[in-house]
């Protein structure tokens, strides 16, 4: 009868909780869904334009379904430039669990993406709404730990990321391990309820929000572990040190592909006095108090040239604050709160600040260095902050309250007066118009939440729920169309005809797009429709030496373009052919015309010359001479002299993301080029025998053939996941090993 006991004790107590706590979660996802009306009622989209989530994620995630609905799990994306490892590009998400349901549709609808970035922001505030609210730490009311969830989940930081849920899915799970930290210290039984949320914060894929968040974790584990006596302490640490392991273990197959590929890319090659920018400025502190002051959204912003977000999490919200600080003046628990805001708040500065210049040289905060986003850690604890002052606003002394009121009607009267002298530093009269009405709105929701603040201490139902409903109208009418825009119909597809003429093509070949194009038809627009493309997506993580050498090409008719294997280059309407070998073939797009290329060599092809350089500098210099001919020799770093002639010519059995095979016939030892980006983890194998894969013309791959007949396979199995795979096998052999002493304690 024990093991029964047992088991329905715990469903008994998991159903009180539904019961306590289901109806707060609904109301969540009512609050979300009232955020994003524009999306349900007003046909609308975010972000406005296209963003990372249309413009970068999208076609990587449709790449993903595609092969996924034939069986595959692409860890290469064949369409963007030469080739890209986007299993080693945390921000694709492959490994992101949130994103596996995307990778199960094909073709991925609109409405499913949406929702996907919605979500993040749901996850936020229930799991804040349930640190708030389970953790021995705060143990705070209903209303309370709701306040804080919604101030938190619809912060300016998860706004305007909502083109990236990679960085919304960071913040998220913050709460949850924060939780997960507090539940591990007192018991070893609740190890998996800290690893799982750490693996997932590691998972979420963008470097700068996983880094910030891990940092705030580890310092909240460090002082959780010090609470206590000195035995207490250290048993508490090495519990939260097993808990870390697991967690950083189960996220390794994302981790150390992605160290591989760091050094490799763009943000790793800007040098390092350049490496600033994205810094929070001291005068966006208005921009807590509302957002309009500065302008909501990337085309109203007006202090800098690039957005940067503010730690915005309501007026009301931030009204709350004062009483959540001065109502437990001597709590530790508040004092950590108030010190991880100050620590990310001057790290936010950067280099205006005093901390950033300390760890700016250290590895991953050096190649992270848009520290701004740092302003999110700012938010939590502001939000964190709220919920216990509305607590304190009822269990706190008379004279708190009746402090705070009247300084909340006098800071609003105040505000109300001043807000068109403040609003005059604006640039021009929209802005100036937009930053008074965000003064005077902040004003009266001062004066609002005095009035429903006295109510709520008074043990009014009214005025707790009033607080919170007035929080979620602030955030909702400031923050709802901020990043939003009209989605585009299919009536309104202009390339129709355009795209039906290159799928009648069946051959292999890419498509490249003028620079001067790329905002009538983008080269991820092509990439989600299937077409290989000769470049990127604008990723600042995109491979840095491919790069160089497609954008050093001088022209469309350099000998260097055609080892691109672009057949086909989309240039604006009307515009003069690029050279010799390249005439217009489709003008009936309203936008754009279509060129061919007739000098484009095949995506694979096979030269008899070799010459050998030592280094990637040498064969770009080599590649891009006038006189170098692709078709007839190839350089080739630290390979094989070659000085032959011969005939040959290749077949393609198989060319997927993972692997590719080639059928290949030659009465002369040839070197076999494919003009896809030489990357550590691919592998060749002749007729079944490993071979080495040569770096060839800078950045493409060549093996090496002997004359004869041959099958020529190339896969792509990196080391780095495979170590990765190893460490999260560990991860889990110590979560089942916890679950099952779980299991036989249940059965005792």
């Amino acid at each position: 009868m024990l093991p029964f006991g047992s088991v329905s004790a715990r469903e008994g107590t998991f159903r009180q909780a539904l019961r306590r706590d289901g109806p707060v979660l609904l109301f969540l996802s009512a609050a979300v869904a009232l955020f994003f009306w524009p999306l349900w009622i007003a046909g609308y989209r975010f972000p406005k334009g296209s963003g990372d989530l249309w413009g970068q994620l999208y076609p990587v995630w449709s790449f993903v379904a595609e092969w996924v609905r034939r069986g595959v799990f692409p860890l290469w994306d064949t369409r963007m430039m030469g080739g890209d490892p986007i299993v080693a590009e945390g921000q694709y998400g492959l490994l992101n669990p949130l994103n596996w349901p995307l990778f199960l549709v094909y073709p991925i609808p609109q409405w499913l993406v949406l929702l996907r970035g919605a979500f993040s922001l749901w996850l936020a505030g229930a799991g804040l709404y349930l640190y708030l609210r389970r953790s021995p730490v705060w143990r705070l009311g209903q209303a309370p730990a709701l306040l804080g969830a919604v101030a938190y989940m619809f912060s300016d930081p998860f706004v305007v990321h909502l083109g990236h849920p990679q960085f919304n899915d960071a913040m998220a799970w913050l709460p949850w391990a924060f939780l997960g930290v507090d539940r591990a210290t007192r018991s070893g039984r609740q190890i998996p309820k800290a690893a799982l949320p750490v693996a997932m914060l590691l998972l979420a894929g963008h470097g700068q929000a996983s880094l910030y968040g891990s940092l705030a974790l580890g310092l909240y584990a460090l002082w959780q572990a010090a609470e206590g006596s000195w035995p207490q302490g250290l048993q508490r640490l090495g519990r939260l040190a097993v808990a870390g392991a697991i967690g950083i273990a189960l996220a390794m197959p994302a981790l150390f592909p992605g160290l591989e590929r760091l050094p490799f890319t763009e943000r790793t090659g800007v040098p390092p006095e350049l490496r600033r920018g994205y810094e929070f400025l001291s005068a966006m502190v208005v921009d807590f108090l509302t957002p309009l002051f500065h302008g909501r959204g990337a085309d109203q912003f007006w202090l800098t040239p690039e957005r940067v977000e503010s730690g915005y999490i309501g007026a009301v919200a931030l009204f709350l604050v004062v009483p959540g600080i001065l109502g437990t003046p001597r709590s530790r628990r508040t004092w950590a709160v108030i010190g991880l805001g100050v620590l990310a708040y001057v790290f936010s500065l950067g280099y205006r600040g005093p901390l950033y210049p300390m760890v700016a040289h250290l590895p991953l905060f050096a190649e992270s260095w848009k520290t701004g986003r740092a302003i999110f850690l700012v938010s939590f604890a502001l939000a964190v902050l709220a919920a216990l002052g509305m607590e304190q606003l009822s269990r706190g002394p008379r004279w708190l309250l009746v402090c705070w009121v009247i300084g909340l009607v006098l800071v609003g009267a105040l505000i109300w007066v001043q807000a068109p002298q403040w609003a005059s530093v604006a640039p021009n009269t929209p802005s100036r118009a937009r930053a008074l009405t965000g003064l005077r709105f902040a004003a009266l929701l001062a004066v609002t939440t005095a009035f429903l603040g006295w109510a709520a201490a008074r043990g009014r139902l009214w005025g707790r729920a009033g607080i919170v409903l007035l929080l979620l109208v602030e955030l909702v009418a400031l923050g709802a169309t901020a990043e939003t825009e009209r989605a585009p119909s299919a009536d309104e597809d202009p390339h129709h005809a355009a795209r039906a003429f290159l799928r009648a093509d069946s051959g292999w070949f890419r498509v490249d797009v003028d620079p001067i194009a790329r905002g009538l038809w983008s080269p991820a627009s092509l990439c989600a429709e299937g077409f290989e493309v000769a470049q990127g997506t604008g990723n600042p993580m995109e491979l840095r030496e491919f790069n160089i050498l497609r954008w050093r090409i001088p022209s469309v008719t350099h000998p260097a373009y055609q080892m691109l294997g672009v057949k086909y280059l989309i240039v604006p309407k009307g515009a003069p052919t690029g050279g010799e070998g390249i005439w217009p073939v489709f003008v009936d797009d309203p936008t754009v015309d279509i060129h061919l290329n007739t000098r484009a060599l095949p995506r694979a092809w096979l030269v008899y010359r070799t010459e050998v350089v030592e280094n990637y500098g040498q064969a770009l210099e080599r590649v891009l001479e006038e006189n170098f001919r692709p078709e007839e020799v190839a350089v080739i770093q630290n390979g094989p002299q070659l000085n032959g002639r011969g005939q040959g010519r290749i077949e393609v059995g198989y060319y997927g993301p993972n692997d590719a095979v080639f059928i290949v016939e030659t009465n002369a030892p040839a070197l076999l080029v494919l003009s896809d980006t030489f990357y550590p983890g691919w592998q060749a194998r002749v007729d079944g025998q490993p071979v080495p894969i040569h770096r060839t013309n800078a950045v493409f791959r060549g093996v090496l053939v002997p004359a004869g007949t041959h099958r020529v396979e190339m896969r792509y199995r990196p080391q780095s996941l495979r170590w990765g795979i190893g460490l999260m096998g560990w991860g889990v052999f110590a979560l089942a090993g916890i679950f099952t002493g779980r299991v036989r304690r249940w059965r005792r």
